[in-house]
């Protein structure tokens, strides 16, 4: 479902009606608007979807690396035998082969070492380094690659 935001969104939903059919006051009704977007914010807008557009290009045509992490607890992409793949070495040294295309909307990840996960530059999903979701928005694992 909607991983906790759908009783969220429903009651809130329930009291944003009810208060636009009775005609009180809603302290969410402009944050909710449909007209909340002007003509004067489609700049902004614009730039920050030309940010997505930019990273997911970025990624298409970056090179990975030519060989496999070899220590323990690292990643990074790497081209293998059918594209790039994304690789991590876990602490027992296994080696894990994901595909690196965020299931959220397509872009590829990135190897963050601060956290030992995979981050998505663009909405922020983050992956454990064996691919499951560790938040999304994306709410599927990063497939496995054979």
């Amino acid at each position: 479902g909607f991983k906790g935001w759908g009783m969220t969104s429903g009651t809130l939903a329930g009291l944003l009606l009810s208060d636009l059919i009775t005609g009180r006051d809603n302290p969410w009704a402009e944050l909710f608007s449909p007209n909340r977007v002007k003509l004067s914010n489609l700049s902004t807008l614009a730039q920050q979807n030309l940010g997505v557009a930019a990273e997911y290009a970025k990624g298409l045509v970056s090179s990975g690396a030519d060989t496999s992490p070899e220590t323990p607890g690292t990643g990074c992409l790497v081209n293998g035998p059918d594209g790039k793949e994304a690789q991590f070495r876990d602490a027992d040294g296994v080696l894990h082969r994901l595909s690196p295309v965020c299931p959220h909307m397509g872009c590829l990840v990135n190897w963050n070492d601060a956290e030992e996960t995979w981050d998505c530059p663009c909405h922020g999903s983050r992956f454990a380094g064996t691919g499951e979701v560790i938040h999304g928005p994306a709410h599927e694992a990063l497939p496995k690659k054979e």
